[in-house]
């Protein structure tokens, strides 16, 4: 089951608004009967799925505190079709912790040594390169205006995941409708945000993994992973928005200094060859000088973005240690609202008739949760990263191939969590999507499982 665990996660479309949204995708019901079925198998696993005392007491503190705001909030302000709601918010939060918990149980139950970390890096690259394949190139094409509207809204009706009030989707699909790529996902930069921070980290420590050169097995994956990392340049080139060459950006930059030191100089000749080779495109080719300038040096249409950054920053400025909880800080959003940013058709038309939605997440966590919650949350974080690096330098000599993968994995890890920091400094990177949660957890227990390897 292991090989199936990101594919069942890439299928993001909700088929109810009563629960929080990860609740009400297919992932959730299939990861619930895959558990089930592991410990029906190995009953004696049931123990290891139980969160210590601690952890418990965390929560618990946590889903309290978050309540008491809840009807702080209510008491000062009244209910808000800027806020969700005390009960609805609340019950969303813990819904929000139960998905965690769903998450680390997945992982915990099914990454049990190096054979399942080889066997889930395996799968990562095979589920890409069948995504891109099936659902983003066809896409692609359809930008193009070659003939594959027949197909993207197809797989748009089964698989596609819509905001709710939006005309994005109107032609069948948001490819259709709007000329942009967007996968599965709601809308283009959060398919950037799952091909940059899920599967890209993982590429990078593939193509830098030395053994892997020496097995048969290990080359094709090196080659494959060659194919998808060109592949993914021109998605990211050819998304249409600017998250896109964002990320195309940092992805250079982390591979460059996440490369052995006799590579780097090689790895650095090539990605300067790349932005010289994009240069040139710019001038010379049409197309690509109009796309960069829309996107890049000519946007447009950022007053939102601005605007509920300003708010959320005025918002956890203003409750600075807890925040002003899960699902109020819309309220507060529109009440430090800059002036200029309300005058625009999505404003008037969208945001104001609703909570205004986070589009900062780094800002959005702190508003939410307070610096007590963010700054635990980094401070365990970077306590991982340590761990990570000395696992790392224990195995860097030993040549199994099983500590090649444990390798790749951590190598990935050190790359993917500065990259989600910067990332969700500057925009939404939908940081608890099923894909998401998996790989953080997949890092857990690789760490876990590189420290008892020694």
């Amino acid at each position: 089951m292991v090989n199936w665990l990101l594919p069942v996660a890439m299928f993001p479309k909700t088929f109810t608004n009563f629960f929080f949204e990860n609740m009400a995708q297919i992932a959730f019901p299939i990861f619930l009967i895959f558990v089930l079925v592991k410990l029906y198998l190995q009953p004696a696993l049931v123990n290891e799925l139980v969160p210590e005392r601690r952890t418990l007491q965390i929560w618990g503190a946590m889903a309290g505190i978050q309540f008491i705001l809840f009807g702080w909030q209510v008491i000062r302000h009244n209910e808000s079709i800027h806020t969700y709601g005390l009960l609805h918010g609340w019950m969303a939060f813990v819904q929000l912790l139960i998905i965690i918990w769903a998450a680390y149980a997945v992982q915990k139950v099914f990454i049990r040594d190096g054979i399942d970390v080889e066997k889930f890096i395996r799968s990562l690259v095979v589920t890409l390169a069948v995504y891109l394949v099936f659902v983003v190139v066809p896409q692609l094409l359809v930008t193009l205006h070659l003939p594959f509207t027949g197909w993207t809204n197809a797989l748009a009706g089964l698989f596609e995941r819509h905001w709710a009030d939006r005309s994005w989707y109107d032609d069948g699909s948001y490819v259709a409708t709007i000329n942009r790529v967007n996968g599965f996902e709601p809308e283009a930069p959060f398919l950037v945000m799952l091909l940059g921070l899920v599967f890209s980290p993982v590429l990078i420590g593939i193509v830098h993994e030395p053994i892997l050169r020496r097995l048969r097995i290990g080359r094709q994956l090196q080659y494959m992973t060659w194919f998808l990392m060109v592949l993914l340049t021109f998605v990211f080139l050819s998304v249409r928005a600017s998250s896109g060459y964002m990320m195309l950006a940092l992805l250079g930059f982390f591979t460059v200094i996440s490369a052995p030191r006799k590579h780097r100089k090689i790895w650095l000749s090539i990605m300067a060859a790349g932005v010289v080779a994009v240069i040139a495109a710019y001038m010379v080719v049409p197309f690509v000088h109009d796309l960069l300038d829309r996107w890049i040096f000519n946007k447009s249409g950022t007053d939102n973005r601005l605007g509920g950054t300003i708010g959320l920053a005025k918002t956890f400025l203003s409750h600075p240690f807890l925040g002003v909880g899960f699902g109020n800080e819309g309220y507060f959003i529109e009440q430090y609202l800059p002036e200029w940013s309300k005058h625009n058709s999505e404003y008037i038309n969208v945001y104001s008739k609703m909570a205004y939605p986070v589009l900062n997440d780094m800002l959005g966590w702190l508003a939410r949760y307070g610096a007590v919650v963010v700054l635990s949350g980094l401070w365990l974080l970077g306590g991982l990263v340590v761990r990570a690096v000395r696992a790392y330098q224990n195995i860097l000599q030993d040549e199994r191939p099983v500590a090649s993968y444990y390798r790749i994995a951590l190598r990935s890890f050190t790359i993917m969590v500065p990259l989600t920091l910067i990332v969700s400094c500057i925009t939404q990177i939908n940081a608890f999507s099923w894909p998401m949660l998996l790989m953080y957890f997949f890092y857990w227990r690789v760490i876990h499982l590189a420290e008892e390897s020694n």
